[in-house]
């Protein structure tokens, strides 16, 4: 499993929170924190994500985090997208 940080710029509109959770839903990971704030300009949001990609997508290119960096950049409401920083994390049962 792997952990994923990412930040966000967003403009402030109703739909903005909705359409990003559903794409990253779509993209397989699971939210494990999420914190919204707003920016210097009211206008605009401060997202912090922080995502599991439970099922290792990690191995190619085009899959797993860079996918799903690539599928937020083309929101239109979406201003900015920083992947911080990733973590990965061994599971023992």
């Amino acid at each position: 499993m792997t952990i994923h940080t990412i930040e966000i710029t967003a403009d402030n509109q109703p739909t903005v929170l909705e359409r990003l959770l559903q794409v990253t839903r779509y993209r397989g990971f699971v939210v494990t924190n999420f914190t919204v704030l707003t920016a210097a300009e009211d206008n605009l949001l401060d997202i912090k994500l922080t995502v599991n990609d439970p099922q290792g997508l990690a191995s190619t290119p085009e899959s797993g985090i860079q996918r799903l960096y690539n599928q937020l950049n083309k929101l239109f409401d979406i201003k900015q997208v920083n992947l911080l920083e990733s973590k990965s994390v061994q599971c023992q049962a």
